[in-house]
């Protein structure tokens, strides 16, 4: 294995009446590993998972939104984080990746299958993150917070190579929000302050040392990669954030937005990126 894939999806209130569109979105885009948001009802991540023969691990958020992990590979340990200040909930889940290509001696080829017995498997850990929502100044200072609390449980937890994904629910520096089209509740409530928006969370990660995937290959000034909502799109909450260690990995990054299911299946599109490995063993 070569190329990783990996996919941050909110499910909309969890998805139970929408779980075929839901698989038809899974099944075209194919991801190793599916940061799910919003997976509010077990048994839909449960028929996920049987459906598309992935492991899975789901958790309660701090409230009614919970949230949940699909892996192509096996699941070695995860942990739930749900109490103030992370809110709604961050799933940390270390999988175990197959075994690296190695080249071949020979012939500068790589080479994978019985040329790789017994070597050691790889790791990575996913931060599968869903923060709390509404642009408010309030509710950003707390997600400021609840970044300072994540970034305080990775250096503890000293995960190595590591991914951070998921719904953020706020803007990235640069990024533009098209609230004259958003519903009118949320309209009314930005007038509340003027309409500014204000970005404090993912400067925190970026000045961490954390690249914004989407960004890095997308420069806002020619995309705005927004993942809400379909057929009005007004606004980028969905983030893949690489570490140094898998930054310089990063060959794509990507909304989904090319099959009709994503429509209906939820009121955000996914958002993938793929690393390639061989990268990754290179600069770690």
């Amino acid at each position: 294995m070569t190329l990783l894939r990996v996919l941050a999806y909110n499910l909309c209130f969890g998805g139970t009446d929408r779980v075929d569109a839901i698989l038809a979105v899974l099944r075209h885009v194919d991801a190793d590993v599916v940061a799910l948001t919003e997976a509010d009802d077990p048994r839909v991540v449960a028929t996920l998972a049987e459906q598309l023969g992935l492991y899975h691990v789901w958790q309660k958020g701090s409230g009614d939104r919970h949230i949940a992990t699909l892996s192509r590979f096996p699941i070695v340990e995860s942990r739930i984080y749900n109490t103030p200040p992370l809110t709604q909930a961050v799933l940390e889940t270390r999988l175990e990746l197959p075994h690296p290509p190695t080249p071949s001696p020979e012939t500068g080829n790589f080479v994978s299958g019985d040329a790789n017995a017994g070597r050691g498997g790889e790791a990575i850990t996913v931060y599968n993150v869903h923060l709390l929502p509404y642009l408010l100044l309030p509710y950003e200072i707390r997600r400021w917070q609840a970044v300072g609390k994540l970034l305080g449980v990775i250096r503890s937890r000293r995960p190595g190579a590591h991914l951070i994904l998921g719904d953020l629910n706020t803007i990235a520096p640069h990024d533009r929000v098209l609230q004259q089209d958003n519903p009118p509740r949320m309209r009314r409530m930005m007038a509340l302050q003027l309409n500014l928006v204000f970005r404090l969370a993912v400067p925190r990660l970026l000045r961490a040392g954390y690249v914004d995937c989407f960004r890095r290959l997308h420069p806002a000034e020619r995309e705005d990669g927004f993942t809400w909502r379909p057929g009005n799109r007004t606004t980028r909450y969905d983030y893949i954030l690489a570490d140094p260690v898998m930054a310089p990995a990063l060959s794509g990054c990507c909304v989904v937005d090319d099959i009709e299911a994503v429509n209906v299946a939820s009121d955000h599109f996914p958002l993938l990126a793929e690393f390639d490995l061989r990268a990754v063993k290179r600069n770690a």
